[in-house]
């Protein structure tokens, strides 16, 4: 079985079964904490730094939904593109720490095939797909993989729908998830329009990264790409579209903000990151 191979370094997530699963398990007083009464989850958005900042979230929105669902699929939805074609990963399978997800390949072929994807089987450093493998393969066991990285354009709104439709069509029941980080703020990011400190945290927190999630809850697909173009509010908008547009097609009509913070509220300083973590 050829296998796509870890890029991250380890401090991005752990190198080994036990320490996944011991930090995976170190997760679980922070997700104790949340059960939205819903009655069924077509997926979610979520974020993509290194484990220490974002992971509990992540491992937060995949709880919820394989609470409700162990799919056939899971379909992981990257980003870090422009406008063109989207990526679709055409490898056998993605190694992780605790063992590898199978990739389904006929329904990969399928997708590139009627979406006109590009297919990328060599090592890129891409942390948007790579950094949810180890929890997809700890929450859904038994799924198969669709992973796919999205252009920041309209195409990204076509692919998802056309990802729902495919698992429709063939009787698989499916779970889609958009990877994106919000607002990259400061100096290390060339981005600082409100200079920094206390103000600038609280423009990004209560301003721009607001419309975008405010945008992600009412599933405006659309909005979420020009909000992200206008207002640098997001690193994978694509990502995040294309999972709106999977989940409508699934069924979904609104979305559920389960929580929101920065890498501020984690290690402060003049350069941070937002995240959050909703449900469709």
């Amino acid at each position: 079985m050829s296998k796509r191979r870890r890029f991250l370094p380890p401090g991005w997530y752990p190198d080994s079964d036990r320490a996944t699963q011991r930090e995976i398990q170190g997760f679980a007083s922070y997700i104790s904490g949340f059960s939205p009464s819903v009655d069924s989850l077509h997926g979610g958005i979520i974020p993509h730094a290194g484990w220490y900042f974002s992971g509990r979230l992540a491992a937060l929105v995949m709880h919820l939904c394989a609470q409700k669902l162990q799919p056939d699929l899971v379909a992981v939805f990257g980003g870090h593109l422009g406008g063109g074609s989207g990526i679709a990963y055409a490898d056998e399978a993605w190694d992780t720490p605790l063992g590898p997800v199978e990739i389904d390949q006929s329904f990969t072929k399928e997708l590139v095939s009627q979406a006109d994807l590009d297919v990328e089987g060599a090592m890129t450093n891409d942390n948007t797909v790579e950094i949810q493998m180890p929890l997809v393969k700890h929450f859904f066991p038994s799924a198969r993989l669709v992973a796919l990285r999205a252009p920041h354009s309209d195409k990204a709104v076509r692919i998802g729908r056309l990802v729902a439709e495919l698992a429709a069509e063939q009787s698989k029941s499916i779970l889609a998830f958009g990877s994106t980080d919000l607002t990259h703020y400061g100096a290390n990011y060339g981005f600082a329009p409100h200079g920094f400190g206390s103000a600038a945290v609280r423009w990004v927190k209560e301003v721009n990264d607001k419309g975008f999630v405010e945008l992600a809850v009412k599933m405006d697909a659309s909005g979420l790409l020009d909000h992200a173009a206008q207002n640098q509010s997001a690193c994978s908008a694509g990502a995040a579209a294309a999972a709106v547009a999977a989940c409508r097609q699934m069924g979904a009509s609104k979305g559920t903000l389960l929580d929101y913070y920065t890498s501020h509220d984690i290690s402060p300083g003049d350069s941070f990151v937002g995240y959050m973590g909703v449900v469709f």
